[in-house]
């Protein structure tokens, strides 16, 4: 892909960043995003930035072994994440962004190893059952291992006391997986309560 294109979906990451921030499900600089740019080239969020105040400079050209292949006058350097994402890359050839999120009730869910299972018909139809990873230090190459492990044909990933996974055809299709993913979790938690009050 041209330079060109690539600044198209950096505008995009910004964008999708924003609306992460302002939906709650990443706070600070937890959180990142990845897009694939074409055949040996990703696009990721910088390490310990905001994904919610993202700027070009933020964002960081690397191949899939992480290296950086585009000069950034920033010197920004990947996420520490950056192996979870280039591992679904380079297993799910349908998957072209990667958005990892610390969203409250699906980290809760996760840190407590309590499985997502569909709740309501968009859940049943695009997420189907969610796996759960287990605790990993962040930015390991065992935590990268394995989410290669367990990624399957998954669109998101549960990481036991981390936050979510979620693989998308594109970045917005990446971005509405993480919703979803909260929104399944936060309904899953009201029904538990619902169900211990009528017990």
């Amino acid at each position: 892909m041209t330079k060109g294109y690539s600044k198209d979906y950096r505008r995009e990451m910004i964008e999708a960043g924003k609306h992460l921030y302002a939906e709650g499900l990443v706070s600070g600089t937890a959180g990142n995003l990845s897009c694939r740019l074409g055949k040996d080239r990703f696009l990721i969020t910088a390490t310990n930035t905001c994904i919610g105040r993202l700027k070009p400079d933020d964002l960081v050209v690397v191949n899939a072994k992480g290296e950086i292949i585009e000069d950034n006058p920033s010197g920004a350097q990947p996420s520490s994440e950056i192996g979870t994402h280039l591992v679904i890359y380079e297993v799910r050839s349908d998957v072209n962004s990667v958005a990892h999120t610390h969203s409250l009730y699906a980290s809760a869910l996760a840190y407590a190893k309590i499985h997502l299972k569909p709740v309501n018909p968009e859940s049943f139809y695009i997420l189907g059952d969610i796996p759960i990873v287990p605790y990993y230090k962040f930015g390991s190459k065992e935590l990268a291992q394995a989410v290669k492990e367990r990624i399957g044909n998954f669109k998101a990933l549960l990481l036991q006391e981390h936050g979510v996974l979620a693989a998308g055809k594109d970045l917005w299709d990446a971005v509405f997986t993480a919703e979803l993913v909260e929104e399944v979790a936060k309904i899953s938690y009201l029904v538990e309560l619902l169900e211990r009050v009528k017990g």
